[in-house]
C-alpha cells in the first residue's frame, strides 16, 4: 500500500507558468490529452497518452486504453502508471508536480493513515473503514453500515484505488 496522507498538505501551483500544463502537454509535447481540462467543476484531469499517433495529423483519443493517470487541476499532484512515470516526469519538467507512481489505477493500492484529519477534503464522500463487513472478528458498525447501505459514496482509508480517490477527492475546500 502507498501511504498518501501527505497529499492533502501539498500546496497548489501558485507560480505562474508560461503555458498551462494542458497546453504544454497537448501542443508542445504532443501525444497527450488531458480530459476535463478547462472544466471548472473538474478537480482531476485524466492523463491520456498515445505514443503511436502522428501528432501533426491526429489527436489523442480519451479512451480507457490510453489513460495513464490523473493530475490535480492546479498541478500539485499526479498519479501516473509506473510504465509511463519517467516519460511523464521528463515531459513535465519545470512544473511543480508531486509524482506518485502506481501499478494500477483500479486496484486498491493506496491508504491514508491520517484520513480522519482530512474528512472535509474528499467531499462528497466520507472515510469509512468497512472492513467489518468481511471480518467477523471486528465489531459491526451499524452507523457506517446504514450509510453504506444507502449507497452513499465513501472511501475505506485502509485501502482504495486511484480511480476511487480521484472520483471523490478535492484537495481544497470549495
Amino acid at each position: 500500500m502507498k501511504e498518501i496522507s501527505f497529499v492533502f498538505s501539498l500546496k497548489g501551483n501558485i507560480k505562474s507558468q508560461k503555458i498551462s500544463l494542458c497546453g504544454h502537454l497537448e501542443a508542445l509535447i504532443g501525444n497527450y490529452y488531458l480530459s476535463q481540462a478547462g472544466n471548472p467543476k473538474a478537480a482531476w484531469y485524466g492523463i491520456h497518452y498515445d505514443a503511436s499517433i502522428n501528432v501533426d495529423q491526429d489527436c489523442v483519443k480519451p479512451t480507457d486504453e490510453n489513460l495513464i493517470g490523473y493530475v490535480y487541476r492546479d498541478d500539485r499532484v499526479a498519479f501516473v502508471l509506473n510504465p509511463f512515470l519517467d516519460q511523464f516526469i521528463t515531459d513535465t519538467k519545470g512544473y511543480p508536480i508531486c509524482y506518485l507512481g502506481v501499478n494500477s489505477l483500479d486496484d486498491d493500492s493506496l491508504e491514508c493513515r491520517n484520513a480522519m484529519n482530512y474528512s472535509s477534503s474528499i467531499l462528497p464522500a466520507r472515510w469509512i473503514d468497512d472492513d467489518f463487513l468481511n471480518d467477523d472478528q471486528l465489531p459491526f458498525d451499524f452507523e457506517s453500515f446504514e450509510y453504506i447501505d444507502e449507497g452513499l459514496p465513501y472511501l475505506n482509508p485502509k485501502h482504495f484505488s486511484v480511480s476511487h480517490f480521484v472520483k471523490y477527492c478535492r484537495l481544497d475546500k470549495e
